[in-house]
């Protein structure tokens, strides 16, 4: 059953600061509190109620230590509104935004929605998508003016998708889209004997040859459908994802390029889930830490 919490009953819930705190223990610990220093389960709560000690290390931990908030001096009710707005908003939020509902600087608020798309990023596994899988490749920053398939410009970041219909997308910003790269995320994320659907691009000639089955459509003869052929859904996913980076973040740089990929994968992932069902499952990934020196690097 969907919770199907509003932004108003969002405000209420974490309406303070002990609240939120309250929350993170919960989602972090369930009823077994850990040390992060060494795990051990021997801990203690102070009198304030947000320090611990442990009784195996003797060292002091917050619920915020080895998260992504530990470096950051941000409340956690800021944090908390982030969150909600970066994962329910279906084209995402920009620092500037951010800036101004959250009352940060647009510098933290940048380093805040880059720590929540880290989190999804390296919480990523493999998929075993099925039955019917669609492939395809684009270029995110621009139009590809002259340049050969495989290769993006200068200023273009490369990205594989590949769908199942009425399922998940797996999207990954990659070096360039030549078959090695391709047929690789294809190998760890498709299951061999599921149908996979392409467009005309040589990479995909060695589908069958890796037991897949394939079947393709020639977009160069303007022919988008071939029977069952056909990669509307990972086009309809490519749309939402550029439309969102051209209309809320104007400019990406392939540096970074992946983790906003990411952020659209989770949103169109989890897609059946509620706004707070969503912000829930995000704090499978909250325990990723990641220091400003490290993302800027």
């Amino acid at each position: 059953m969907k919770d199907n919490t509003n932004l108003f009953d969002f405000y209420t819930r974490f309406s303070n600061e002990q609240a939120c705190i309250n929350y993170l223990e919960k989602v972090r610990w369930g009823d077994t509190r850990t040390c992060p220093h060494c795990n051990s389960t021997k801990t203690y709560r102070y009198a304030d109620g947000r320090l611990f000690k442990c009784g195996e290390c003797r060292k002091q931990f917050t619920v915020r230590l080895g998260t992504i908030f530990g470096e950051s001096k941000v409340p956690l009710q800021k944090w908390f509104l982030v969150i909600y707005l970066a994962t329910s908003l279906k084209k995402g939020i920009s620092s500037i935004q951010v800036h101004k509902y959250a009352g940060v600087t647009q510098k933290t608020a940048w380093f805040m929605l880059q720590r929540i798309r880290s989190a999804i990023e390296n919480d990523t596994s493999p998929l075993q998508l099925e039955n019917a899988v669609e492939v395809d490749e684009t270029y995110v920053g621009g139009k590809r003016r002259g340049s050969k398939r495989g290769r993006g410009g200068e200023h273009k970041g490369a990205v594989v998708g590949i769908a199942q219909r009425q399922g998940a997308v797996r999207a990954e910003a990659t070096k360039n889209t030549k078959r090695k790269i391709v047929s690789k995320l294809i190998r760890e994320n498709v299951k061999i004997g599921t149908t996979v659907y392409t467009d005309e691009y040589p990479v995909y000639n060695n589908l069958s040859a890796q037991g897949y089955l394939h079947e393709a459509c020639n977009h160069s003869q303007k022919k988008y459908v071939n029977g069952n052929a056909h990669t509307n859904t990972i086009e309809g996913f490519w749309s939402h994802l550029k439309r969102g980076i051209d209309g809320v973040y104007h400019h990406v740089s392939k540096k970074h390029l992946n983790k906003y990929v990411k952020e659209y994968e989770y949103r169109y992932n989890t897609r059946a889930l509620s706004d707070f069902d969503r912000f829930t499952l995000w704090f499978n990934s909250a325990h990723y830490n990641l220091s400003y020196a490290r993302l800027i690097s």
